[in-house]
């Protein structure tokens, strides 16, 4: 097996991560928020208005971290951190009328694997009364060359 198999084989095991965070709510001002925020929105949605998984129960402001899913959730916390740290005033007044949800991702590819949340930012985002969502998904080979399922 020559080193460039050998890195993509590594490089299909390794964790992918997808962090971001969404304000919902009613009648959100989509403008307002991203000028307090400094932050252009990566979505937006009004309620009623069709997504693939049906219409939107609320209004939707999002945004997502930029790196690359391969970057290590770390990476991605810290965009995430340094996105909302200095508008923890507006977002904390912001929580009486709208909901905040911060969004990890995090597809495994090994058995044993995991990853860890620094303390300093769950009580971060608990500032503004945040939800945590968090969804891990496994693969563990099966549609990965040389996994049971692959046909070549």
């Amino acid at each position: 097996m020559d080193i460039v198999s050998r890195e993509n084989d590594q490089e299909d095991l390794t964790p992918r991560c997808h962090v971001g965070f969404s304000i919902l709510g009613s009648s959100l001002d989509f403008d307002g928020i991203s000028a307090e925020l400094n932050q252009p929105s990566t979505s937006t949605g009004r309620a009623g208005s069709q997504r693939a998984t049906g219409p939107l129960l609320e209004d939707v402001w999002n945004i997502a971290s930029p790196l690359a899913p391969l970057r290590p959730l770390d990476e991605h916390l810290e965009w995430l951190r340094k996105q909302l740290e200095p508008h923890i005033e507006f977002l904390k007044n912001l929580s009486r009328t709208a909901d905040m949800r911060i969004y990890i991702g995090f597809t495994l590819s090994r058995e044993q694997n995991g990853f860890a949340i620094p303390a300093e930012l769950i009580r971060l985002f608990a500032s503004f009364n945040a939800f945590i969502e968090i969804y891990i998904l496994c693969n563990f080979g099966e549609d990965l060359p040389g996994g049971p399922d692959d046909k070549s």
